[in-house]
């Protein structure tokens, strides 16, 4: 397991969302702004290389917080890098902050492991004393985390915590984990009902689906079931898709009238998900004709 490399710095990430999403269909203007964009940020006067910033430094980690789908010249926020943008719209930067907090949260727990890192060696320090980074890497590498002292990807992950408030970082080199926080994105609030989930989920696969077969890449009606429900008001990401499905797959398990079934890929293919170490990358759904003898 390897913590994802961060070209990008949390500061960046909302106006690097703007350009996209102002710029969606306009490949030219869109890294003209990116551009112009960390020209300003950096503040200096020698010029930048575009491609660098597009495909050196956005695209990359943006992919890597899970907030863009980009294919060659086609690319667009997905429903999270939407999410986020339709919170600090509505909500202002204090909700932008919370719902990136909760991508990130569940980005660490899958890929990085630091919260819970941090977590367990705090439980056997007296309260309200910070880890040091000597004991973070020791815990790390024993949950599999690929990582050594001074490693640029642990490095350049640790601020984006601190941005979203999970953590704080003392004197560089020691780190508090803000537990209040954690718990709160632990209980995974239900963003929408599960039957509104359900309901929408069935649809639209219906429309996804072609009649020559019923797969159906699962990125695909993802983003269509996310995007609905955020266009409904929910603060729905991916994340809490995956959850949801979950759940439907275990309630249709046990009920004979409908199948659901996931497909893994006969190549690797990205934008799939992992159910208990598994990845798949199609789902198919039809319902089940009764026996009429």
């Amino acid at each position: 397991m390897k913590i994802p490399i961060m070209k990008a710095i949390p500061e960046m990430i909302l106006e690097l969302l703007k350009c996209i999403e102002e710029n969606e269909g306009n490949v030219f203007d869109m890294k003209n702004c990116i551009h112009d964009y960390l020209q300003r940020f950096s503040g200096k006067e020698m010029e930048r290389n575009i491609r660098s910033d597009v495909y050196g430094i956005t695209l990359p980690s943006l992919r890597k917080l899970q907030l863009v789908i980009d294919h060659g010249n086609f690319i667009r926020l997905n429903s999270n890098g939407r999410l986020l943008l339709r919170s600090y719209f509505t909500g202002g930067f204090d909700d932008f902050k919370y719902q990136f907090g909760r991508i990130v949260y569940e980005i660490d727990e899958r890929k990085c492991k630091v919260i819970s890192s941090l977590i367990e060696v705090s439980s056997r320090l007296p309260k309200q004393n910070a880890v040091a980074d000597r004991d973070l890497l020791s815990s790390l590498l024993k949950r599999g985390v690929e990582t050594y002292q001074r490693d640029e990807r642990l490095r350049k992950w640790l601020p984006f915590l601190e941005y979203v408030n999970l953590i704080e970082i003392k004197n560089k080199d020691r780190f508090q984990v803000n537990i209040e926080l954690v718990e709160n994105y632990k209980l995974k609030r239900a963003p929408a009902s599960f039957e509104l989930f359900e309901k929408i989920l069935f649809e639209e696969y219906g429309k996804l689906k072609v009649k020559e077969s019923i797969y159906v890449p699962i990125y695909m009606l993802r983003e269509k079931v996310c995007n609905l429900l955020i266009e409904k008001g929910y603060s729905f990401n991916t994340f809490d898709f995956e959850l949801f499905l979950v759940a439907v797959l275990n309630k249709y398990s046990t009920l004979k009238r409908k199948k659901i079934l996931l497909s893994q890929p006969g190549k690797r293919e990205e934008e799939g998900m992992y159910i208990e170490d598994t990845y798949y990358y199609f789902i198919s759904i039809y319902d089940i004709k009764e026996d009429k003898a």
